[in-house]
């Protein structure tokens, strides 16, 4: 993997001109059962919920359902597609926000995060009322994140992780004397969204306030490769504290922009026993989003 990025820093003929790619998303989501409610009796069904969509606009939202509420599998799915069709519905806005060179205000883009929480509560809302249920019943935790042209917005309601990946500049080493290369740096945006206690975080429900939805806007310089998981499998991806990533989302963003990484390969990986030993057994939901090298840099 990292030939790739060694061999993609360019000289300065190389940037800019009129041959410049325009910059192409390969996305992938996938939600699956964990051991534990595999293996409870009877069977639990996967309360995670996954998608991601590439086209007007690269969009990721993966919602977590509480496994204290016995239809939270069918509020996370719904939650999801409403989200996702949302942001296609309210792209003219998004144009403003997300694809113009100039900052927008902060205040314009929170509230467009609180719009989409506000129109995931009314889901959940209206889906207890179809099944005659307490919204507690289909409550979720939801994350998403939305890349423009520009810049990106994220959002967090509860736990998981969003993380992203950016092509910075390293030194040479003694090893590799080839001068400056790129490499992959993976942080993550917002606070884990755990409570005080082991088990404790927010969901999407009637009781949710503004001040506990997370949100946030970064430029979308240099980024190569994003991700939006529930906690599940960000228990083997992302420290508990949010401060370490694992290496391994830069190997998935480089299979998926490589068109190597399919959703079965994510199952069987979810499934294999290395991501499975030392984890509470628990649903696992992701989706991922990864440009290549050359896209990028086109746009230096």
């Amino acid at each position: 993997m990292l030939d790739e990025w060694r061999q993609a820093l360019p000289g300065p003929e190389a940037t800019g001109g009129e041959h410049e790619m325009p910059s192409r998303w390969q996305v992938l989501a996938a939600a699956v059962a964990g051991l534990g409610h595999l293996e409870a009796k009877p069977p639990v069904p996967c309360q995670d919920a996954a998608g991601a969509v590439d086209g007007p606009r690269t969009v990721l939202a993966v919602a977590d359902g509480a496994g204290s509420s016995p239809a939270s599998d069918r509020g996370a799915r719904a939650v999801v597609g409403a989200t996702l069709r949302l942001v296609e519905t309210l792209d003219g806005q998004l144009v403003e926000l997300l694809d113009t060179a100039a900052e927008p205000a902060g205040e314009a883009l929170r509230q467009f995060a609180l719009l989409l929480v506000k129109h995931a509560k009314g889901v959940l809302h209206d889906l207890a009322g179809e099944h005659c249920r307490p919204v507690r019943d289909l409550r979720c935790t939801l994350s998403v994140l939305i890349l423009g042209r520009e810049r990106l917005l994220w959002l967090k309601v509860g736990d998981g992780a969003i993380v992203v990946e950016r092509a910075v500049t390293v030194d040479s080493t003694a090893d590799e004397p080839a001068g400056p290369q790129l490499a992959p740096q993976l942080t993550t945006l917002g606070k884990p969204g755990k409570g005080e206690f082991a088990n404790q975080t927010l969901f999407i429900d009637e009781g949710l306030s503004p001040e506990q939805v997370q949100s946030g806007s970064q430029a979308l310089d240099r980024v190569t490769g994003a991700a939006v998981m529930s906690d599940g499998a960000a228990e083997k991806l992302v420290a508990s504290d949010g401060g370490r990533v694992s290496g391994q989302l830069s190997h998935w963003f480089d299979d998926l922009r490589g068109g190597r990484l399919r959703q079965r390969d994510l199952v069987r990986l979810f499934y294999g026993e290395a991501f499975c030993r030392g984890t509470t057994g628990d649903d696992r939901g992701i989706a991922l989003a990864s440009r290549s090298l050359e896209a990028l840099l086109a746009e230096s």
